[in-house]
């Protein structure tokens, strides 16, 4: 089983690496903005659904309000190694 101090360090350090990657370099200051125009193809791709994943969290958030959300270390753990492999991606 993983140690919940073992979980924390992982999961602080994969957000120090998020906000440094998400930060600009230093030789960017002051440039203009980068312009994105998106294909005809993504354009006319359909919208997500994001119904289920809006009932997952308001489960979620419900089940915190009360008390009994179990946190399950090994399911986060498989997440953010899943993440981190790309494979997800």
């Amino acid at each position: 089983m993983i140690e919940r101090v073992d979980l924390w360090k992982l999961v602080n350090n994969i957000l120090e690496q998020e906000k440094k990657s998400r930060e600009k370099p230093a030789g960017v200051k002051g440039q203009e903005a980068v312009k994105v125009e998106l294909s005809e193809i993504a354009k006319s791709r359909p919208q997500p659904d994001l119904s289920e994943l809006e009932s997952k969290v308001s489960e979620i958030k419900a089940k915190l309000e009360r008390g009994d959300y179990k946190v399950e270390p090994e399911k986060i753990f498989e997440g953010l190694s899943k993440y981190l492999s790309g494979s997800d991606r």
